[in-house]
């Protein structure tokens, strides 16, 4: 789809097949975190939804309007999105048929290299083939290795006759607070070669532009990196307030006050430069990983990137260090609390 032909092709199908704006429908695959925020949220939006998920219990409590995850709010906007008939969720394929929009919001986990598994990306893309029509945009919510969009372009190209578009549209959602993100994100990324295919996403999106313009447009490729890109560079950041944390302890300083100090400076900011026991979770570790191995495959070593997680997987030594000193080298009889 990267000729002009194509490309025209391919928009004359979105006019006359397909009505973008309002009212879309749309598919989310997968209803983890970021498919069940996402999908909620275009519902709200006053589209019609449906998310599509193969574990049958867990589609059944949905169903029912229980939310599988705790995310503030969103069981309540699921449960009014149901009753008004806007939200569905399903074990089958088949909503992929009418679908605009299918988005692969799917895990990919890191594998013990750190490579990116894309195999449930895959696999829900043998899902979706038999039921995409022409016309069909893919949208891939997932955070997957640069280069992904292009796989799913040419994996699916194989499978089905039917034109579609292949469209990146990173997540940038923070547990606790995602609908909130969502509902008003600071940008909005969409990665595409074809400019039709981005126009529907962007309309897609539309209702979250009114005020402010946040839609940004650039290459598939450029999409996926500006995810890890992001992740990675708070991950640094993160890294960083605790080596400065190490070096307080040993000269004296009050880490506290050092973090207000700089913080205040509006090119530093004060976001995620608290000192810990390092980052976790779902996404940084597996993030820092991928980007890595990305870097290696191509003969490039990410030297800040690369500390960043050299000085993670040493704090989380530090601190145990620093309880072990506090109790004279005696946990017996100790009982800890990790909160977070």
């Amino acid at each position: 789809m990267g000729d002009g032909d194509k490309i025209e092709s391919y928009d004359y199908i979105l006019r006359t097949k397909f009505n973008a704006g309002v009212d879309m429908k749309v598919t989310i695959i997968g209803t983890g975190y970021v498919g069940l925020v996402t999908g909620t949220c275009f519902a709200e939006m006053g589209h019609s939804v449906t998310c599509v998920d193969i574990d049958a219990k867990k589609v059944e409590r949905m169903k029912q309007g229980e939310c599988p995850i705790y995310e503030p709010g969103l069981e309540t906007m699921m449960k009014n999105n149901i009753d008004e008939k806007r939200l569905f969720f399903s074990t089958g394929y088949e909503s992929v048929t009418d679908a605009q929009t299918v988005f692969l919001a799917v895990g990919t986990p890191a594998s013990d290299s750190g490579q990116a598994d894309l195999k449930y990306i895959f696999s829900a893309c043998d899902g979706i083939a038999p039921y995409l029509r022409d016309g069909s945009v893919v949208v891939v919510k997932s955070t997957v290795p640069v280069g992904t969009g292009l796989k799913v372009r040419d994996y699916l190209s194989g499978k089905t006759s039917k034109k579609f578009a292949v469209v990146n549209n990173p997540e940038f959602l923070k547990e606790g607070s995602a609908v909130e993100d969502f509902m008003k994100p600071e940008r909005i990324i969409i990665g595409a070669y074809d400019d039709a295919a981005a126009k529907v996403v962007e309309e897609l999106y539309e209702p979250f532009n009114r005020q402010v313009k946040r839609t940004i447009r650039m290459s598939n490729l450029s999409a996926e990196l500006t995810k890890y890109a992001a992740n990675c560079f708070l991950a640094t950041k993160i890294s960083f307030m605790n080596e400065v944390a190490r070096l307080c302890d040993l000269i004296g300083a009050d880490v506290e006050e050092v973090r207000h100090g700089i913080s205040t400076d509006s090119r530093i900011g004060s976001q995620f430069l608290y000192p810990g026991p390092g980052y976790g979770g779902s996404c940084f570790p597996k993030d820092v990983k991928a980007l890595v191995y990305t870097a290696k495959e191509k003969g490039m070593s990410l030297q800040i990137v690369e500390a960043a997680e050299t000085v993670n997987d040493e704090q989380k030594k530090y601190v145990v260090g620093k309880v072990l000193k506090h109790f004279g080298n005696d946990l017996k009889g100790k009982t800890f609390t990790l909160w977070g």
